[in-house]
C-alpha cells in the first residue's frame, strides 16, 4: 500500500495545479466547503490565464509529502432512538422508537403497524439507494410538517439530530446501510459503485465531484457570457469586411482591428463616387431601352407617313378619277340597259341589286336546277329560277335579252370601275384610330405635351382631308395635306436614339455594375466597421475571456482521475470485493447458484460493478432467471460484501431480510445476521414470527440477549412503540413481568372498580399465563428440541437435559395448564368458572417460577 501512495504523490505532481490543491486541501480537512470551492475556482482560472482581481489570487500548494500515508479514520455510531415522529406516513407514536443498549434490536409488527414508516424514515436520512417518496398522512385532513428527531452516539458521544426532509442526507449517520426490497433489486438490476472504498480512492472520488462541480460553474459563467457587438446588417455578409467581423475570435489582434475599422475621407470620397456612378442607369440595360423606344418611334413614323402617303395628291387624283370613270360607265350602262328593259314591268331592273340577283340565279340554273344547259333555259317547259313558273309568251324573250345586257361590255365596265372605285375607298377610310395612336406615342416616348400635340395636329389634318376627298368632286375641294415636318422630326429622333444606343454600349464595355455594386458594399461595411470599433475590441477581449475559461474547463476534465481510480480499483477494490460476495454467497448456503459480481466499467471516477449469471451465452438479466428466494439471497450477499468492506462500525439495518426464501437460507441469513452482532449494532424490522425465532435462537447461541420491540397500531396513529409480545418474550421474564407490573395494576382495579373490570384484566392475565406455561415446556422442559416456527429437531448439546425431567414436573405443569385454559373456554351458565382472585394468580406464579429456577439448576 505504501508502495502504491508513494507512486500517487508522484502522479499528482503531474496533474493541474488547482487539482493539486484541491487534493491537498481534501487530505488535510476530510471535506470541501464553499471558500475552498471559491479558493480553487480561483486556481483553476489563473492557471488558464483568466484575469482574476489581485485580490483574488492565490497560490496553488501540492500535496506535503508523505501526507497520503495518513489513514482513514473509521466511525463508530451506534442509533439509540427516532423521537417526536411529525407527519411522515400516518406515523404518531407518543414514545420514542428505543432501539436499546445491545447489540442486537428486532422490531416487530403486523401489517399497519407503521415499520415501513420509519424505514422509509431510515432510507432518507441515510441517504439509502432508491428512497422513494416520504409522503405525509395522505389520510390527514391537513397536512403537517414532516420532521423527527435521531439520537446517536457517535464515537462514544450521545447526540441529539434534529431532521426534516428538505434537509435532505443527515450527514452523521449516513454511514448506516439499509437493505430492504428495493436495495435488493438495485443490486440485481444495475451497475452499483461499491458503497465504500479504501480511503485513497474515495479522495478520487471527491476530487472527481469537484472537477464536475467546478466544471459546471465555468461552464454556466461561459454561457452567461454575451456578446458585446451587435449583429452584422444583412447586406455586408458576403462582403470581406462582414465575413472578417463574423470571424472574429481570441485570436484577433489589435493591428487588425485598426486596419480593419479605419475610415477617412479619402475612402468617404470613393464611397461617394462609386454611389453616384451606381444611381446611373445600367448601360447595357439602357442601350436596350432606347433601341426599343427607337423601333416604336420608327413604327409611329411609319405609320404617320403610311396615311400622309395613302392621302397623297397622286392617291386622291387616282381616287377622283376611278370615281368619275364609275360613274359616267354606270350612266351609260344605265342607258342602255333602260333601252333594253324599257318595256319591263318592274323598275330597278339593271341595278347593282338587280345583277347581284341575275348572278345568283345564273349559279343556280347551272348548277342545279338545268345543269349542262346554257342559262337561261327558254326551252319548253322551262321554268323560271326564281319563281318557277312556267316560261309562256314573252317571259323568255325578255329572260334572254336580260341576259344578253348583262353580258354586254358595257356592264361590265361600268361594275369594273365601281370595284375600283370602293377599293379605293376602302383604303382612304382604313386609318388607324385616335387611341392607337396615343398607344404609339407612349411606346415612343412622346411624353411631351409639345410633341403629342403635334402629332395629334397632324392626325387632324389627316382625318380632314380624307373627309373631304371622300366628298370632293375636284382636287381643289380637297383639304390641304400635312407636311412632312413631323416624319422628318420623327426620323431624325430615331437617329438620335440609337446614338445614344451605342453610347450606352460603348459606356457598358467599360464599367460592370455588379462589380462597382460589390466595391460600394465593401466600403459600406467597413464604414459601418468604424462605427463598432469599440464594441470590436470589448469583444475579442470577452472571446479571450471565454476562451481562457474553456483552458480552465479543459483543466477540470476528470478523464485521468477516472482512469486513475479504476486502475487502483483493480487492485484494491475489485478482486477484494469479489472475492466478499463469494464468501457470503457461501456463507448463506447459496454456492451453488450461478451468478458472479464482476467489474463493469469506471466513469467520472467511479468504479461500476454488477451481478451477472455465470457461464450464460446470451445478455439475460439475472432477474429473468432466479426465483424470487434466490433472488432476495443473492441481493443480500451483494448487499453485505458491499457494505462490509469499509472499517466504520455503524449500525446495519434489514427490512424483512428473508422474504421468499426458504428454510434453510432463512436459517443462514439468521446467523449470518447474528455474526454482524458481534462488531456492530444491527436492527432487523420484520412481520414474521419464524424470523422473530430463528433470530433469538441464533442469538441464544451466541449469548446475545436481543432488545425486542412490538410496534402496535393505536387509535391516534401507527408506530407506537410498546412491551413485547408475550409470545416473543422469555417465559421467566414475561412471568416476572405479570407477577409484578401487571398483577399489581389488577389489584388496584379490583379495589376501585370492582369485579366486572377486574375480571377482564384478569381474564387477559390468565391467557397469558397458559401460552407462557406453553412456553416454558417447549424451551425449558423439553430444553428447546422441537419448536414452533422451526423445522428442525435439535438435540446437540440438549436432548441430555431430557433426563431431568421427573413425573411431578409433567404433573406441576399439566396442572397449571389445565386450570388456566378453562379460562379460555366458554362457561356454562348454571356454574360459571370465576376468575381467580389476585392472591390465587400470585401463589400460583410464584410457585410456577420457582419450579423453573430450580429445573434450570438441575
Amino acid at each position: 500500500m505504501n508502495q502504491i501512495l508513494n507512486g500517487l504523490e508522484s502522479w499528482f505532481s503531474q496533474r493541474p495545479l488547482w487539482l493539486q490543491d484541491a487534493a491537498r486541501r481534501l487530505v488535510e480537512k476530510g471535506v470541501l466547503k464553499g471558500a475552498d470551492l471559491a479558493d480553487l475556482i480561483t486556481l483553476c482560472k489563473q492557471e488558464a490565464g483568466v484575469s482574476v482581481p489581485v485580490r483574488l489570487r492565490r497560490r496553488a500548494r501540492g500535496i506535503p509529502p508523505g501526507s497520503l500515508q495518513i489513514q482513514e479514520s473509521p466511525v463508530t455510531l451506534r442509533l439509540e432512538e427516532i423521537s417526536h415522529v411529525q407527519g411522515i406516513n400516518a406515523l404518531a407514536p407518543r414514545q420514542p422508537l428505543q432501539f436499546g443498549e445491545g447489540p442486537l434490536t428486532i422490531i416487530y409488527g403486523g401489517t399497519g403497524s407503521g415499520k415501513s414508516g420509519y424505514v422509509r424514515i431510515l432510507k432518507h436520512a441515510c441517504g439509502a439507494k432508491n428512497p422513494g417518496m416520504l409522503y405525509g398522512n395522505v389520510f390527514a385532513e391537513e397536512e403537517q410538517d414532516q420532521w423527527c428527531t435521531f439520537t446517536v452516539k457517535m464515537d462514544g458521544e450521545l447526540q441529539e439530530l434534529p431532521w426534516f426532509p428538505d434537509m435532505g442526507i443527515l450527514d452523521p449517520i449516513r454511514f448506516i446501510e439499509i437493505y430492504d426490497t428495493d436495495c435488493a433489486r438495485i443490486y440485481l438490476t444495475e451497475e452499483n459503485e461499491v458503497a465504500y472504498e479504501p480511503w485513497v480512492l474515495s479522495l478520487f472520488t471527491e476530487l472527481t465531484d469537484v472537477c464536475i462541480r467546478i466544471g459546471k460553474t465555468l461552464k454556466e459563467e461561459i454561457e452567461r457570457s454575451s456578446p458585446a457587438i451587435p449583429p452584422l446588417p444583412a447586406q455586408y455578409r458576403e462582403t470581406e469586411t462582414g465575413q472578417w467581423y463574423t470571424g472574429l475570435n481570441h485570436r484577433t489582434r489589435q493591428s487588425d482591428i485598426d486596419s480593419r475599422c479605419l475610415w477617412n475621407e479619402r475612402l468617404e470620397k470613393r464611397l461617394s463616387g462609386l454611389n453616384r456612378r451606381l444611381l446611373e442607369p445600367d448601360p447595357a440595360e439602357e442601350a436596350k431601352r432606347q433601341r426599343r423606344s427607337k423601333g416604336h418611334v420608327i413604327a409611329l413614323h411609319d405609320e404617320l407617313e403610311g396615311m400622309r402617303e395613302q392621302l397623297s395628291n397622286e392617291k386622291c387624283r387616282r381616287y377622283l378619277k376611278a370615281k368619275r370613270e364609275a360613274g359616267a360607265l354606270r350612266k351609260a350602262a344605265d342607258e342602255d340597259a333602260e333601252k333594253v328593259f324599257a318595256n319591263a314591268p318592274l323598275k330597278g331592273v339593271g341595278s347593282k341589286s338587280w345583277r347581284l340577283l341575275w348572278e345568283q340565279a345564273r349559279a343556280y340554273s347551272e348548277t342545279v336546277a338545268y345543269k349542262g344547259i346554257a342559262f337561261p333555259n327558254i326551252s319548253e317547259k322551262a321554268r323560271c329560277v326564281l319563281c318557277h313558273q312556267l316560261l309562256r309568251g314573252k317571259a323568255g324573250d325578255r329572260l334572254q335579252s336580260f341576259e344578253d345586257f348583262v353580258k354586254g361590255n358595257l356592264a361590265e365596265k361600268a361594275a369594273a370601275a365601281e370595284e375600283e372605285a370602293e377599293n379605293l375607298t376602302d383604303e382612304i377610310e382604313d386609318i388607324p384610330a385616335k387611341k392607337s395612336l396615343d398607344l404609339r406615342m407612349d411606346s415612343a416616348g412622346l411624353t411631351a405635351d409639345p410633341e403629342r400635340r403635334e402629332v395629334s395636329a397632324f392626325y387632324r389634318l389627316i382625318v380632314k382631308r380624307k373627309d373631304s376627298l371622300l366628298k370632293a368632286k375636284s382636287l381643289a375641294e380637297i383639304a390641304v395635306l400635312p407636311n412632312q415636318t413631323l416624319p422628318g422630326k420623327l426620323k431624325k429622333r430615331a437617329v438620335n436614339l440609337e446614338k445614344r444606343a451605342r453610347e450606352y454600349d460603348e459606356a457598358a464595355k467599360k464599367e460592370n455594375p455588379p462589380k462597382l455594386k460589390e466595391r460600394a458594399e465593401e466600403l459600406e461595411a467597413r464604414q459601418w466597421l468604424s462605427e463598432q470599433k469599440e464594441l470590436i475590441e470589448e469583444e475579442v477581449e470577452r472571446l479571450k475571456h471565454v476562451n481562457n475559461l474553456e483552458k480552465a474547463r479543459k483543466l477540470t476534465r476528470p478523464k485521468a482521475l477516472s482512469d486513475k481510480k479504476s486502475s487502483l480499483a483493480g487492485v484494491l477494490i475489485s478482486p477484494a470485493f469479489i472475492k466478499r460476495f463469494r464468501n457470503e454467497l457461501a456463507g448463506l448456503g447459496a454456492s451453488r447458484l450461478k451468478v458472479k459480481l464482476a467489474k463493469t466499467r469506471t466513469e467520472y471516477g467511479r468504479v461500476y460493478h454488477q451481478i451477472m449469471l455465470k457461464g450464460c451465452a446470451r445478455d439475460i438479466c439475472t432477474t429473468d432467471v432466479l426465483s424470487d428466494g434466490e433472488f432476495r439471497i443473492v441481493s443480500l450477499a451483494a448487499f453485505l460484501a458491499d457494505v462490509e468492506g469499509h472499517s466504520h462500525v455503524t449500525p446495519f439495518v434489514f427490512d424483512d431480510p428473508i422474504t421468499s426464501v426458504d428454510q434453510d437460507y432463512e436459517e443462514a441469513t439468521a446467523k449470518r445476521l447474528i455474526d454482524l452482532c458481534r462488531s456492530r449494532q444491527v436492527i432487523v424490522f420484520t412481520h414474521r414470527l419464524s424470523l422473530l425465532a430463528l433470530l433469538e435462537d441464533a442469538a441464544a447461541k451466541a449469548g446475545i440477549e436481543p432488545h425486542v420491540i412490538c410496534l402496535r397500531q393505536e387509535s391516534w396513529g401507527i408506530g407506537e412503540p410498546g412491551d413485547t409480545p408475550i409470545f416473543a418474550k422469555k417465559p421467566d421474564r414475561a412471568l416476572n413481568y405479570i407477577l409484578h407490573e401487571r398483577l399489581a395494576k389488577a389489584r388496584k382495579v379490583l379495589k376501585k372498580d370492582g369485579k366486572a373490570e377486574y375480571d377482564n384484566i384478569a381474564k387477559g392475565i390468565c391467557s397469558d399465563v397458559r401460552i407462557l406455561i406453553e412456553r416454558i415446556i417447549e424451551n425449558d422442559l423439553l430444553a428447546d428440541v422441537v419448536k414452533r416456527f422451526r423445522r428442525s429437531v435439535e438435540t446437540k448439546g440438549k436432548i441430555h437435559r431430557l433426563a431431568n425431567i421427573k413425573a411431578e414436573d409433567c404433573k406441576l405443569l399439566d396442572d397449571y395448564l389445565t386450570l388456566y385454559s378453562k379460562y379460555e373456554h366458554s362457561q356454562p351458565e348454571e356454574t360459571p368458572v370465576s376468575m381467580p382472585e389476585p392472591d390465587k394468580i400470585e401463589e400460583d406464579l410464584e410457585n410456577i417460577l420457582s419450579w423453573l429456577d430450580d429445573f434450570k439448576k438441575r
